[in-house]
């Protein structure tokens, strides 16, 4: 349980939204259903036609050694500029354009000229260029790695020390990671859905109008809004008298995360993994 005081001048606004139980309209495939993501992301970003991947690791050890000291080893920027969202890279395709301008360079603003190297050589530094906007826009070419590297004797030594308090592997954790792939068991943990009623953040509000408790739906600096057990939103001023306690079951995982180093989350993960 934790007190809320009254209003105090702060720009923090927590909002929480209740399901909606309207009836929603028939569910229609969605267009290019069945194409690959990444051309789905393509066509709805109009990121133009797809780099070519060979061509992107010829061009990469010529970036690195002729440009990378001035817009970083993905083209991201250090003392230059980012090429990511260069007009110049942005209006190529596959070099028609920028194996040129890279042939004349722009010496008045500090690139050199490039006319020493082969056009074979500056046309694979384009598709590279592209590459790299390809790696950084499409989130359909994303690839979620293998996340169980860690350690899982550690993992349980980090369960006992922060969660044996209120779960076991026993009892309601059993058999956990049988129930979810990796990546999903990594986020469950870290931050629990709120899919339940035990989940549900609730509060008692009293002021002069009299104590009202429920489900917590709204709160700001200057009101809360609660759902009573009829389903009848109260809305309550936060004027001074006026006392507010809130009980958010998830509490402690919220108050965990921040603690939360890369190798705590990789050996719990790895321990919870094993519960099968």
């Amino acid at each position: 349980m934790m007190m809320i005081p009254t209003p105090r001048i702060f720009a923090a606004t927590v909002i929480l939204v209740a399901a909606s139980a309207a009836a929603q309209e028939p569910v229609t495939q969605r267009p290019n259903a069945g194409v690959n993501p990444a051309e789905r992301t393509r066509a709805a970003l109009g990121m133009g036609t797809r780099p070519d991947a060979e061509a992107a690791k010829r061009g990469a050890p010529v970036y690195a050694s002729n440009c990378s000291f001035c817009h970083g080893p993905s083209a991201r920027g250090a003392e230059g500029p980012s090429l990511l969202t260069s007009d110049v890279v942005l209006g190529d395709d596959h070099g028609e354009k920028l194996v040129s301008f890279l042939q004349q360079g722009r010496p008045s603003k500090g690139m050199p000229a490039f006319e020493r190297l082969p056009p074979t050589d500056l046309k694979d530094v384009t598709e590279f260029l592209h590459q790299q906007i390809e790696n950084y826009t499409n989130r359909g070419d994303y690839k979620v790695a293998n996340i169980l590297v860690g350690d899982p004797a550690k993992g349980k030594a980090a369960f006992d020390a922060k969660c044996s308090q209120c779960h076991s592997v026993s009892g309601d954790l059993a058999h956990v990671g049988a129930k979810f792939k990796p990546l999903d068991l990594q986020r469950n943990w870290i931050s629990p859905p709120r899919n339940s009623p035990t989940r549900t953040v609730t509060a008692t509000a009293t002021s002069s109008t009299g104590t009202v408790s429920g489900t917590l739906t709204r709160l700001d600096d200057f009101r809360v809004d609660i759902t009573d057990a009829a389903g009848k939103v109260v809305r309550i001023d936060r004027t001074a008298g006026t006392k507010l306690t809130i009980n958010d079951p998830l509490a402690r995982h919220m108050e965990m995360v921040p603690s939360l180093m890369d190798d705590d989350i990789h050996n719990m993960t790895a321990y919870l993994e094993k519960q099968k």
